[in-house]
């Protein structure tokens, strides 16, 4: 972000953002928590405006990646099997 002259503080928010949303969705019970970080990626997003032509599309693109993560780790708990003995196989 710094090479497409996006401000410093802005880059901070993008990464801490990011960081909360990770520590959200793999930490929590409810991994649509994880969602939260947007919040803070569509400030950024406001923030540059029209400033910054490919800040805009990285924070667009971040923001993609950032709900496609969140929504993988609901799936990949949903499709778990929910009484699971891996260890302990059933011999007939």
């Amino acid at each position: 972000m710094k090479i497409f002259a996006v401000p410093e503080e802005l880059i901070q928010l993008a990464v801490f953002c990011v960081a909360v949303s990770a520590i959200l969705t793999n930490f929590m019970w409810i991994r649509s928590m994880g969602i939260a970080g947007i919040s803070g990626l569509s400030i950024v997003y406001f923030k540059l405006g029209s400033s910054s032509l490919p800040g805009t599309v990285l924070t667009i693109l971040t923001t993609v990646l950032l709900i496609a993560a969140v929504f993988m780790a609901i799936y990949a708990d949903i499709s778990l099997p929910k009484n699971s003995n891996q260890g302990d196989e059933k011999k007939a």
